[in-house]
């Protein structure tokens, strides 16, 4: 598997949003947005909410980027706009009513991070707007752009003038202005278009249009602030979902002949059971803890209470302290990583300063267990794609792909008490081919793809308290011919209906929806539909029920899919 390439974002959403550019061979490097079913592509993966509060689209979580996606469209009660008048001055700054729906409207705003990183205070943002411009008159509109802080933009004179853009033509127009954040953690943007110069303010205190052809939009959002930067700790959920993809690139596309042990089937009978959806978070490589406690963890953690401070240059010590806890009580925590690394002489290894890296087991020798004993088995080679699942009482279990030809992958669980000591090691899944990526359920199954012709995607049960523990079987979502298959995603918003996408890493692997008739085990084993991923002219999307019309859309948009993961309403992908 190879993470070069190009990563795109399908973010779903349940409206229409304006078309993105770019339709070319391989999609430009922008997060796009899909809605599940059928949409318009749109270039940005935090999508706003309309805030009551405020009375405008807000986004909430920090992100690279916050879009209006429709709720902004049209002006006033002229071409009824949702929740107009999207201003937080809703008393004074009023959309015009004048006109009809070819007259002129601020219909969307995105504003995203021009570093390509997470928005912060301090940094440059592009703020892109689509208009509508007066089709028989648009020489005479305007274009304003205006910043303030939420705390400070109840009055017209705490507005920030940015830029006046003139339109280029009628109908719909994206403009687009950068601007530097101030300091602070919430803020605003108002898009506010004109007609004619005689209502032309270009002055802090006229952010508001006042003519009776004029729309104003506001659009709030939440950045980083300086004080998570730049050395801020993170802590893994305790499902961690997504594998780390590898960077090893095929050399086999072989079909598996061998047998997997124990022999799966295809089918049960029996019903889907409910559960409650875990947390999806990447996994991490090694394992990883605030403290050099001899103890080992297969995620990071750091307590509330441990704190880092910045420093100027890369120390030789980790700078946090603090009692190492298990996965399933870390706290999350936002981490950026590799701006002050240090060199763990032992391991051989550059670290993030703050956390600190213990070897718990080597491919060809035996794991050591908290009892002194050993496992029978030497540690799998070839490790690749791998999640965390939550056991009872506090135990968690490391679960790692095994990504070796010829029927000698598989699945392997490392197995952890509530301490984060191992207590054993065992083969979860075997008989398969070049294990790569995968994913964790929403019922706490981990779901292990090959990487072979006709491959297939297994779904394995960790616990050993349940009655598929010993019974892993090939799941719905590779189809019977099966394929290369990477990696795994779930959407478990509607969790009697959850929705598993799954990538390919061929030039014409389309990427998969499969769409479950329940929650639970057998889920991935009964019923369910399957659709593909096609795009369409101008960016536009569908997921077609027929596979060539995905296949080819892989060949000409996304070919070689790998790495996936679904997080607040956006699906995440890796193609090449």
């Amino acid at each position: 598997m190879n993470l070069s390439g190009l990563a795109l974002a399908l973010a779903l959403i349940r409206s229409p949003v304006v078309a993105a550019a770019a339709n070319q061979r391989a999609l430009r490097a922008d997060t796009v947005g899909l809605r599940s079913s059928n949409g318009i592509a749109s270039y940005d993966a935090g999508m706003a909410s309309y805030d009551e509060a405020l009375g405008i689209p807000k986004c909430n979580s920090e992100s690279t980027s916050c879009d209006t996606g429709a709720l902004l469209n049209g002006r006033g009660a002229v071409h009824p706009e949702p929740n107009n008048p999207n201003t937080l001055d809703t008393t004074n700054c009023l959309d015009g009513i004048s006109g009809g729906t070819s007259d002129e409207s601020v219909d969307r705003i995105v504003v995203r991070s021009e570093s390509g990183g997470y928005m912060t205070e301090e940094e440059s943002v592009r703020i892109t707007a689509t208009v509508n411009c007066w089709e028989d008159g648009w020489e005479e509109d305007y274009v304003y752009f205006y910043h303030a802080s939420v705390q400070e933009a109840d009055s017209s004179n705490n507005w920030n003038f940015i830029e006046k853009i003139p339109c280029p033509g009628g109908g719909l127009q994206t403009l687009t202005t950068s601007y530097t954040l101030p300091k602070g953690s919430e803020h605003v943007v108002r898009v506010s278009i004109r007609y004619v110069d005689s209502n032309d303010f270009t002055s802090n205190s006229g952010s508001c249009g006042i003519g009776s052809f004029d729309d104003n939009d506001d659009v709030a959002f939440t950045v980083v602030t300086a004080t998570l930067s730049p050395n801020i700790t993170q802590t893994l959920g305790p499902t961690a979902a997504t594998p780390e993809p590898s960077t090893t690139s095929p050399t086999s596309s072989s079909p598996s002949t061998a047998t997997p042990t124990p022999n799966p089937t295809l089918s049960t009978s029996a019903s889907p059971s409910l559960t409650t959806s875990s947390s999806l978070q990447p996994t991490v490589a090694s394992s990883l803890s605030p403290s050099m406690s001899s103890k080992p963890t297969s995620t990071p953690s750091l307590p509330p209470s441990a704190s880092l401070s910045p420093t100027s240059a890369p120390s030789n010590t980790p700078s946090a302290s603090g009692t190492m806890l298990s996965p399933t009580k870390s706290p999350f925590v936002l981490f950026t990583y590799g701006e002050s690394l240090y060199r763990d002489n032992d391991l051989d290894i550059q670290i993030s300063v703050g956390l600190t890296a213990t070897q718990i087991a080597q491919s060809g020798s035996s794991v050591s267990y908290v009892n002194g004993g050993q496992s029978s088995r030497s540690y799998h080679g070839m490790m690749d794609g791998a999640g965390i699942a939550q056991l009872p009482d506090g135990d968690y279990a490391y679960l790692s792909n095994a990504e070796k030809s010829s029927g000698n992958g598989g699945v392997y669980g490392l197995y952890f008490n509530k301490d984060g000591e191992i207590v054993d090691y065992k083969a979860l899944l075997t008989g398969t081919s070049r294990n790569c990526g995968g994913g964790m359920s929403p019922w706490n199954t981990w779901v292990s793809c090959e990487e072979v012709g006709s491959g297939q995607c297994w779904q394995v049960e960790p616990d050993p308290n349940k009655p598929n523990h010993n019974s892993p079987k090939a799941t719905l979502l590779g189809g019977p011919s099966g394929g290369a298959y990477e990696t795994v995603a779930v959407d478990n918003t509607n969790e009697n209906k959850p929705i598993f996408f799954t990538t390919e890493d061929k030039s014409n692997g389309e990427l998969r929806r499969f769409e479950a008739d329940g929650n639970g085990w057998d889920a991935l084993h009964v019923g369910g539909q399957t659709t593909y991923l096609q795009f369409l002219s101008g960016n536009r999307f569908q997921w077609t029920s027929n596979i060539d019309d995905g296949k080819s859309s892989a060949w000409n948009h996304y070919p070689n899919a790998e790495g996936i993961i679904y997080h607040n309403s956006t699906l995440y992908f890796v193609a090449k």
